[in-house]
């Protein structure tokens, strides 16, 4: 009777730790509320931080998008029309092709593989500028009936920075186009990935960053010092006499 009840006991005891046990592996543990946020994050992270085009595509046209047919695509940010008008991309500037600048081939080929492929829409800006060119956002239609503002794009792929020949003249889209252009510079997309960050100067209330030998500046007094970088998150472009980009 005695050895009986010993094993009884036993058997009451392994079976109160099993019960234990499992009450323990179903609560739970202190780990396990951060899984959900860490998958979260690994799912959406590349997506957040992707620069792509995508970021200049809209579901729909400005309603004062006129269609237009392109004759020529001169460089990044220049194209003519069949009916002979000149157009320059407001807001931004691509690489010079007459200056074999770098990434002014990949610039000019962007435009010109979408503009290809189907109807060009402008939106004018409402002016011209000095070479008598009309000032626009041009817009193609992609595959899936979504529109490309091809001045956005070329910023988000690194192939154009963001360019106001003053700060009166910057374009509604101007925070977009800093926002695009900072995430490509992070990136180092197109001509960012040759980016060196050097020390500029700038003038009171000029729009560009010079150089400090520039010849511009030879009269100048209260100049401003700053890395490039920090220029460029300003809004401010390199002095074409003096400087390239990076």
């Amino acid at each position: 009777m005695g050895a009986c009840s010993s094993i009884l006991k036993q058997i009451i005891v392994v079976a109160a730790n099993e019960v234990a046990q499992q009450q323990e592996e179903s609560k739970p543990t202190s780990q396990q509320p951060s899984k959900p946020s860490s998958q979260h994050h690994e799912e959406f992270q590349p997506s957040s931080q992707k620069v792509s085009s995508g970021d200049a595509v809209y579901s729909n046209l400005p309603a004062n998008a006129e269609k237009v047919a392109v004759r020529n695509v001169y460089d990044g940010d220049t194209l003519t029309l069949q009916n002979e008008d000149r157009v320059r991309f407001v807001g931004i500037d691509t690489p010079e092709i007459k200056e074999n600048e770098p990434f002014a081939v990949e610039a000019k080929e962007y435009t010109k593989s979408r503009c290809n492929k189907g109807d060009l829409y402008l939106v004018q800006s409402g002016g011209r500028d000095k070479f008598d060119r009309i000032l626009a956002y041009a817009y193609v239609q992609q595959d899936d009936g979504s529109f490309l503002c091809l001045n956005e794009g070329l910023v988000a792929s690194g192939l154009a920075v963001a360019y106001s020949p003053s700060v009166s003249e910057r374009p509604d889209n101007w925070d977009k186009l800093l926002s695009l252009q900072s995430r490509a510079r992070e990136k180092g997309l197109g001509r960012w990935s040759q980016f060196k960050d050097r020390d500029v100067v700038k003038t009171a209330n000029g729009s560009a960053y010079h150089s400090r030998s520039c010849e511009h500046l030879s009269s100048v007094r209260n100049l401003t010092e700053m890395k490039e970088s920090e220029a460029i998150e300003k809004g401010l472009h390199p002095c074409r006499s003096c400087l390239t980009l990076g």
